[in-house]
């Protein structure tokens, strides 16, 4: 017995996601999935403006010890927060315990 095709009062008919090229995966290996080009599709054009801006950008030399030393700066603080909750947890373990 085939099923009536629904239809619904609120379709336009519109595509919102062309779902055609989608294909189930393979649960048995990996692997990558192969690249496929429409016909007519040519290379990506890459775009005038530069890729990388930030590898021009001179910095002077004070500038670049700012830089260096705000990262080291986060990255300690970042560290002694952790290790002030650390020692509040053994603190509250020993005490409690």
């Amino acid at each position: 017995m085939a099923r009536k095709k629904r239809v619904y009062e609120d379709d336009d008919g519109r595509t919102v996601a062309d779902m055609s090229a989608v294909e189930r995966p393979n649960l048995l290996r990996f692997r990558l999935p192969p690249e496929r080009k429409k016909p007519g599709e040519s290379a990506a054009v890459p775009e005038s403006g530069e890729d990388r801006p930030w590898e021009t950008t001179e910095l002077t030399r004070q500038e670049r010890r700012a830089v260096v030393c705000g990262a080291v700066r986060a990255g300690a603080l970042i560290a002694l927060t952790f290790i002030v909750i650390f020692g509040i947890v053994i603190f509250l373990m020993t005490r409690l315990g």
